[in-house]
């Protein structure tokens, strides 16, 4: 389709773009295609994400033996999920290279045309690489999202318990536990232009610490979210062009985190919004489940879930104790996830 600009004013057309209309395919549930791609080119798809999924699930199968075949996934913005430099993400070369080749999973991903992307490598020994490519989408609530336990004494479990409701794809898996969180929860006011900094004392052991803003009550505002490490080092960053901010470190060193948020572009002058930290550390606690028991749950249906959830000790001065359950399939994506919040720990 060929889109003209033309003034009146001028002779002739004054701009010819040339403009490639492309009708994706809705994921309801799943999308399934088998194909064959060959050496050094691609194919590509593009599926239509509903809103409310929690989780985007694509994995690649069916490959030949040796085959050096990839998908990347490029996000509705345009931009590749992942790196897409030619040494990464490959079945059968340099083991994906730190990108796990066969599935990958998108958290809470943007509703909207997602492209994927199936590729073949220059130095594929196949001329034609057969594959099979399947995205998922999943999103299985808990009721209530976040089970509040008003006390717990130190070492003596507390029960929580969800209502879990599939709202997507079938899901046949089971509950994974880890450590507790501690979380700090507030809602400050920033001014455009403004930088504003927390800090976050991260102990040793500590499976991961989690930043997240958003919720602004200017809704043209955009905020920043960076995360700095004890030397001032930048390890995490958000920033996207809008509030709905989040940074993940897996595994962070022992240390104080210093957390920004900037003021972007806030119209109002000022906006509220809310901020969110958690870290992960078993010498904080626990959050148990039965991992043995299936949970198998039908598009639409529901199940009750329980957890044991055990303070080793009281939480910092201005923090709570935070706890998290997780529903995964047989490939660990996780399908939905519950939360459990303690708001006071006794000896």
């Amino acid at each position: 389709m060929i889109l003209e600009v033309d003034d009146p004013h001028t002779k002739g057309v004054d701009k010819q773009i040339l403009n490639t209309v492309i009708v994706s395919t809705p994921v309801t549930y799943a999308f399934h295609a088998a194909n064959t791609v060959q050496r050094n080119s691609s194919q590509h798809y593009f599926l239509t994400v509903p809103e409310g999924a929690k989780t985007l699930e694509v994995a690649i199968g069916g490959l030949k033996d040796k085959s050096q075949t990839r998908f990347i996934s490029i996000h509705p913005y345009g931009v590749a999920v992942e790196d897409s430099g030619t040494p990464f993400c490959y079945n059968n070369y340099l083991d994906g290279n730190g990108c796990k080749p066969d599935v990958r999973s998108y958290a809470d991903p943007l509703p909207g045309v997602w492209e994927i992307e199936v590729e073949s490598r220059r130095t594929s020994p196949l001329l034609d690489n057969p594959y099979t490519l399947d995205a998922t989408v999943y999103g299985a609530a808990f009721d209530p999202a976040t089970v509040t336990v008003p006390e717990a004494k130190v070492g003596q479990p507390a029960t929580a318990s969800w209502t879990v409701t599939n709202g997507y794809a079938a899901v046949d898996g089971h509950l994974v536990d880890g450590p507790l969180g501690s979380s700090k929860t507030t809602r400050p006011t920033i001014a455009q232009g403004e930088e504003q900094t927390t800090t976050v004392d991260v102990p040793a052991g500590a499976k991961s610490l989690d930043v997240r803003i958003g919720k602004v009550s200017d809704p043209s505002a955009d905020l920043d979210l960076v995360v700095l490490d004890a030397n001032g080092k930048q390890v995490g960053i958000s920033a996207d062009g809008d509030s709905e901010e989040a940074v993940s470190l897996a595994s962070p060193a022992a240390g104080t985190y210093t957390i920004v948020v900037s003021g972007y572009a806030v119209p109002a002058g000022k906006t509220a919004y809310d901020y969110f930290d958690v870290f992960y550390a078993a010498s904080l606690g626990t959050i148990s489940v039965d991992g043995s028991a299936p949970v198998k749950l039908a598009t639409g249906a529901s199940a009750q879930v329980s957890a044991k959830v055990t303070a080793a000790a009281a939480a910092p001065e201005g923090r709570a104790f935070f706890g998290q359950v997780q529903l995964v399939n047989a490939r660990g994506t996780v399908t939905g996830s519950g939360n459990v919040a303690i708001e006071k720990v006794t000896p």
